[in-house]
């Protein structure tokens, strides 16, 4: 466990009313649906970071557009700073692997059904965004 926290990035890939994720392989929230990212590398960009976690984990080309929220995950060691961006893909069929066990296409109009099956920080971030919050938001799950 590092005494620092761990800055990462996640993407938020919205086409229609549908948003894409991933069900995550490992810890924190292993099996839970979250926006594909991870872990920036020292000595590189947020942006090539995001673009770097979507091909690893989706296998898409994205650009990216805005940043959408800034998230802290604070759990029992782990300690996340997450930097979640919109993006738009290029090119690219989504299909899951690094991190990722599955590609969900999610209707955002189904949120509050699938809440269960998301992270704490990923379902309160879309939903606020969904309903029309001024960004960048700011979303911290401790739990």
């Amino acid at each position: 466990m590092s005494s620092r926290p761990t800055v990462a990035v996640g993407c938020v890939v919205e086409e229609g009313k549908k948003v894409l994720l991933v069900r995550r392989k490992r810890p924190p929230n292993a099996g839970l649906l979250a926006v594909p990212g991870g872990k920036v590398e020292y000595g590189e960009t947020l942006e090539k970071a995001v673009k770097r976690e979507m091909k690893e984990e989706t296998g898409l080309t994205v650009s990216v557009k805005s940043l959408l929220a800034v998230v802290e995950v604070i759990k029992e060691g782990f300690h996340y700073v997450i930097l979640d961006y919109i993006c738009e893909r290029l090119n690219g069929e989504p299909r899951a692997s690094s991190d990722a066990l599955e590609i969900v296409w999610l209707d955002l109009s189904e949120l509050e059904i699938h809440s269960s099956m998301m992270s704490p920080s990923t379902y309160e971030m879309l939903l606020r965004w969904r309903n029309g919050e001024r960004l960048p938001l700011s979303v911290v799950s401790t739990d």
